[in-house]
């Protein structure tokens, strides 16, 4: 009973350099929401298939999270595939995928299938209050990687 959210912009740098800002995980600050704040990051960069991130967070201050995610897929430099092996969701797999329009732009694609809970409970907080949560995260990610791209360009 997986639930499905994808979401896409267009970025203002090349594919490639777009998949090693996100291959680093320690790049998750600079995309975060003010209002989830990671704690602590054990990783290894660049990621490698089947290398683990684990990551300590607190969302809104209170809410304690933590998650241990494995680069399921990394296929430089078009695809990043990470997945939750213990956190919040029964099941959480997030896809980022990088493809080049020209020289110097490219669309940047979330895919994240996720489920919240076994039962039909389960799916109808997936289908409502997570999408929401997915949509704003989403957004602002998204707004802050466009900014990150613009801010470093050569």
């Amino acid at each position: 009973m997986s639930s499905f959210f994808t979401a896409s912009t267009q970025v203002p740098t090349s594919a490639a350099r777009l998949f090693v800002f996100h291959s680093n995980p320690h790049n998750i600050h600079h995309v975060m929401p003010p209002t989830l704040r990671v704690v602590e990051l054990k990783t290894e960069v660049p990621a490698r298939q089947g290398g683990l991130i684990e990551i300590h967070a607190r969302d809104w201050g209170v809410i304690p999270m933590r998650w241990v995610c494995r680069w399921k897929v990394v296929e430089e430099p078009l695809r990043l595939v990470d997945e939750m092996l213990q956190g919040p969701f029964e099941r959480f797999e997030h896809e980022h995928r990088f493809e080049a329009i020209d020289a110097a732009n490219c669309r940047m694609i979330d895919r994240v299938e996720y489920q919240w809970g076994r039962s039909w409970w389960g799916k109808c907080v997936s289908e409502t209050l997570v999408r929401a949560y997915l949509v704003v995260l989403f957004w602002y990610r998204h707004r802050r990687t466009r900014a990150w791209a613009r801010s470093t360009a050569d």
